[in-house]
């Protein structure tokens, strides 16, 4: 046992575990009225998009103005279930933190493709059949996190905002509309203004609130021009069941609809890589003494979109994803106690059931809605941006978001020989966001199983299977032309991590599975693992600086700490990745 006392993890805990403004943490429990002024402060916050993204989509592909009502009512309804499974966590379903779920705006141009072809009712049915995808991708989240990566999401959002951004315009301009003139042009830009005066002037409060400040501002600017009709709202009551009724599902079948259904499921992955990021975000600032992610909440946040997805299909209206936006409000009030969130759910709830609530939605006129849709999307570009940028660019990623964002640009735009692509997939190539997310993620795959510099090797869980080991270490050194020295170093290093695994009693499978890439100066190890060891990389990180002696059973580790670079440790779905790299060292 050690006798002296390791100081990194103090260290770390002091310098970069504490957010500095966290009052309540996850766990805490603040006084009712504080959880229910911060979750009252939070429902102002979504509730714009929750019900102004569906609007867009019912408006646009020319649903029923009657029907909005249990739109408005289906996307508030789907939040606060959705929202309550995310927040409470049954079973692995859920993160268990503070996470808001509404209407996703990921999905706008692929649910008005479907709407325009079988209104709500085919919304709802490629909703719930895209959700169990999302559930999928959790539980595969292991294997397939080096291909569906947040460099392939941000491509794919980015090309979200190439498909939709002329949604906003058409709005802003009333194309399509009787009586479009110059009012529309004065309620757009004096939206945009108030908007992006207070995006730009604003302190960290009003930056927050600049998209609801100016949807309020612009709708009180058209009313003064005539634009608005409010009588809808002094008609309706404050609670009540919500007008139109559930639009059912789409039972016809078309080729098309295979088209589209492929394009639905590529925003859902990509929506659930944008959930894993989100995830990721909210332990950071919810916990005093943050050391590491939880990969086990990150998998239930994405079961718990999934869920949610299903949820809102199921009710009439288009997907859920989790609020990223909300994350800034949850770390700027400084109370993440998960009882906020129950509050939230609950206020949707509430909301859900007032049909004046609704009529104040749709009475909002269509130019402030677009230039609301414009600043989001403007903002949804930026996501897409700290997405793929968000693990570095190099040649790789360089190639993979150029090639895909102007593939996907290209045949949106119909720009590359229209003509010959056959009518069954033309709704598919045709939609930007799916021919460049289908290009990102052959061009990931491809870069992923390039045979240079690779190895696998799968191993008994036995200590007499050493010298198996060093074999496969020795070819792979010889394939690469390793440095005698770079070989000593992967040498005791598998050696030492593959004997402390092997000593674990408990686990799930006989094997082990050790990967090797080589790239540039540097290989990369990782060790596949399905046995219950616990923080690897924090009993190295403790080992870096210590005083006395170390139980023989850590010398091991030891190795690890001298000579592995960048160790990580994370488990998902029972499994563990254990990853670290050895630098050429002259």
């Amino acid at each position: 046992m050690t006798t002296g006392k390791s100081k990194t993890s103090d260290k770390l805990k002091n310098q970069t575990s504490r957010p500095g403004n966290l009052l309540y943490a996850v766990d805490e429990r603040p006084p009712e009225w504080i959880s229910a002024f911060t979750g009252f402060q939070l429902i102002l916050l979504i509730v714009g998009p929750i019900t102004v993204t569906p609007l867009v989509v019912a408006r646009m592909a020319g649903i029923d103005p009657i029907e909005y009502s249990w739109i408005i009512f289906a996307s508030l309804l789907a939040s606060s279930i959705g929202t309550f499974i995310q927040v409470r966590r049954f079973g692995s379903v859920g993160s268990g933190y503070l996470l808001f779920i509404g209407s996703s705006g990921a999905f706008l141009a692929c649910a008005l493709a479907a709407a325009q072809i079988g209104g709500m009712a085919l919304v709802a049915t490629m909703a719930v059949l895209s959700a169990p995808l999302q559930i999928l991708f959790g539980w595969l989240l292991g294997p397939l996190r080096k291909i569906i990566t947040p460099l392939v999401g941000g491509v794919v959002i980015m090309l979200i905002v190439v498909s939709v951004l002329s949604i906003a315009l058409d709005l802003m301009t009333g194309t399509g509309q009787e009586g479009a003139d110059v009012h529309y042009l004065m309620v757009s830009v004096g939206t945009l203004t108030v908007i992006l005066s207070l995006a730009i002037f604003g302190n960290k409060f009003l930056k927050l609130w600049s998209l609801v400040i100016g949807l309020l501002s612009g709708t009180i600017l058209a009313s003064f021009l005539g634009l608005t009709d409010f009588s809808a709202i002094t008609e309706s009551s404050w609670v009540g069941l919500p007008q139109g009724s559930w639009p059912g599902f789409y039972l016809e079948y078309s080729p098309e609809l295979i088209s589209l259904y492929l394009t639905f499921a590529l925003v859902t992955i990509v929506g659930t890589v944008e959930t894993i990021g989100d995830g990721m975000a909210i332990q950071h600032i919810s916990q005093r003494d943050f050391r590491k992610i939880d990969y086990e909440r990150v998998q239930g946040a994405i079961y718990a979109d999934g869920v949610s997805n299903a949820i809102a299909g199921a009710l009439g209206t288009i997907p859920n994803t989790t609020y990223s936006n909300a994350i800034a409000a949850v770390e700027l009030t400084g109370v993440t106690a998960r009882r906020v969130g129950y509050y939230v759910a609950g206020f949707l709830g509430l909301l859900a059931f007032s049909p004046k609530v609704a009529s104040i939605m749709t009475s909002i006129p269509s130019p402030v809605i677009g230039a609301f849709l414009f600043v989001l999307l403007a903002m949804l570009f930026v996501t897409g941006i700290k997405l793929a940028a968000s693990h570095g660019l190099n040649y790789e990623s360089g190639i993979i978001i150029g090639v895909s964002f102007w593939v996907g640009f290209t045949f949106h735009n119909d720009l590359f020989f229209p003509h010959l692509i056959p009518d069954l997939v033309s709704p598919f190539v045709g939609n930007g966001m799916a021919a460049g997310g289908v290009t990102a993620i052959i061009l990931s795959v491809l870069f992923y199983l390039k045979p240079a510099g690779r190895a696998g090797f799968t191993v008994e869980r036995d200590l007499g299977q050493v010298s198996k080991l060093q074999v496969f270490i020795n070819e792979y050194s010889q394939t690469r032309k390793v440095s005698p020295d770079q070989l000593h170093r992967l040498q005791l290093t598998t050696e030492e991590l593959f004997t402390h695994l092997c000593s674990l009693e408990k686990f799930t499978s006989p094997v082990l599975r050790i990967n090797l890439h080589g790239e540039d100066d540097v290989i990369h190890v990782e060790f596949i693992d399905s046995s219950r060891a616990k923080d690897i990389d924090f009993a190295v990180e403790d080992l870096q600086e210590f005083d006395g002696l170390v139980d023989p059973e850590e010398l091991g580790l030891l190795i690890l700490s001298r000579y592995a670079r960048n160790l990580r440790h994370i488990t998902i779905g029972g499994v563990n990745y254990i990853t670290y790299d050895l630098p050429f060292e002259a």
